[in-house]
This record gives structure tokens, C-alpha cells and sequence, in this order.
């Protein structure tokens, strides 16, 4: 059996250092990810992109965090389309980009969270571009007389407001997956030369070996320690840390 480029790649990954998991699944379908189980019962937040097969979480989880770099280049694009006329767009990426660099320095300071003050700054800069967003995009004409990007992507924005701040409320929650987006590229990158998975069965087994070697290597062990130890029959095993509820990052 050959698998020709049919599996796509799921990873989450906890905060570095952390725990690296990596899976096959069939499709990227809401049930094809809930198939897998691993996040299962579990209720702490999450910083994803916004593809809709995560939806289904949101409910049983503390927190959701939309991943900025996502839409740093979501308004990238749209900034892209018209710079004269979608310049709320590039006020945007501006100004998240301030955000995240104002929590590095709050976090370096042992702060927990911005204060009130300043976050209800953002927020209003961030309500009032949005807003010019959806209005300059509102009668915009596009392709198949469907809704402008821009219009959609205020929209959207307006709409997960929350779940675009939610770092600058807690420190610990990462403003961006770039972890998980980094673990899967290697992975994705093997399949996109080769042009195919061999067979279920080994395709599991090197996705098992690597969420071992790359959770290892999360922690300080060398990958080499780290398959010496399986082979004299002891595994290295990660600590387990009671920090609920823990965020995650999805990819």
C-alpha cells in the first residue's frame, strides 16, 4: 500500500518546554480530528488558527487564542489587495505586533498581565480599524459579486475580538503556534519530496519516534541519549507538571 500525499499532518504542542505530539489524520475534517482523541477531556486553552475543525473544543476549553502571526498575514493580504484603501489593515498588524512586544517586556518584568488601562487601549484602537475595515469593504465590489476579503476578515475580526486579546490577559498564553507550525515542518517537508507516505504502519511509527525525539530534544536530551535509553529498554520520560489549566498550540 502507498500512500500518495493523503494524509495531512496534526501536531499540538505544549509551551516549550513541552510535550510534542504528531498524528495522521485522513482529512482535516472536524471528525478526522476528533477521531484522534487527544484532546480529549481536556480543558485548558488553546492557541490555534481559526480553521473551523477546532470549533468543536471551544465550548469544554478555559480559553481560545487566535494566533496573530495568522493574522498578521491574513491582513497582509488584504493590505496587499489595496495599500491606498485598506490601510486600517496595515494599522492592524502594527498594532498587534505593539501588543506582543508590550507582553515580552511585561512578561520579563514577572508581571501575569497587562494592566487594564493599556489593554482597553488596544482594545479601542483595535475596535475603531476594524470598524474601517468593514465599512470601506461594505459596498466594495469583488469577484461573483461575493463579499470583499477585507470585509470578511473585519468581520471575523469583530467577531473573535476575545479571542485575539486573550494573551494580553494572561502572560502564559502564547500570542502565536509558531512551536506547533515549526514541529510540522520538517514532517510536512519529507512528504512533499518523497511525494508519499509508504504504508499506516510506518508512516505511525515515524511520527511516534519523532514526537518522542523532538519532546526530548524540548527538554535538553540529545537525540542520540534519548534513543540509547529506549534501546537498554528505559525511556526517557517527561516530568509530568501540574499547571491547569495548561495552554497548548495547535497545528
Amino acid at each position: 500500500t502507498v500512500l500518495s500525499g493523503t494524509p495531512h499532518l496534526l501536531v499540538v504542542r505544549t509551551p516549550t518546554p513541552g510535550l510534542v505530539w504528531y498524528a495522521a489524520i485522513s482529512s482535516r475534517s472536524s471528525e478526522a480530528i476528533d477521531a484522534t482523541g487527544v484532546l480529549d477531556g481536556w480543558h485548558g486553552y488553546l492557541t490555534r488558527d481559526d480553521y473551523a475543525g477546532w470549533y468543536q473544543y471551544d465550548p469544554g476549553l478555559a480559553g481560545v487564542q487566535l494566533c496573530c502571526a495568522h493574522l498578521i498575514r491574513s491582513l497582509r493580504a488584504v493590505l496587499a489587495l489595496a495599500p491606498g484603501a485598506q490601510k486600517w489593515a496595515g494599522r492592524l498588524i502594527d498594532l498587534l505586533r505593539e501588543a506582543g512586544a508590550l507582553v515580552v517586556a511585561a512578561r520579563a518584568d514577572g508581571r501575569t498581565r497587562l494592566d487594564q488601562k493599556t489593554i482597553d487601549e488596544l482594545r479601542t484602537r483595535y475596535d475603531r480599524d476594524v470598524r474601517v475595515g468593514e465599512l470601506a469593504n461594505m459596498s466594495r465590489p469583488w469577484k461573483d459579486d461575493r463579499n470583499h476579503p477585507g470585509l470578511v476578515l473585519a468581520r471575523r475580526l469583530a467577531a473573535k475580538a476575545d479571542q485575539v486579546w486573550l494573551f494580553t490577559t494572561d502572560l502564559k498564553i502564547p500570542w502565536v503556534n509558531n512551536p506547533a507550525e515549526q514541529a510540522i515542518r520538517l514532517p510536512k517537508r519529507h512528504q512533499a519530496v518523497s511525494g508519499y507516505w509508504h504504508t499506516p504502519t510506518t508512516l505511525a511509527a515515524y511520527l511516534r519516534v519523532r514526537s518522542y525525539l523532538v519532546t526530548a530534544r524540548d527538554h535538553g536530551l540529545r537525540a542520540i541519549d534519548a534513543i540509547r535509553m529506549t534501546l537498554a529498554g528505559k525511556p526517557w520520560m517527561p516530568v509530568p507538571r501540574l499547571a491547569s489549566p495548561a495552554p497548548a498550540l495547535a497545528a
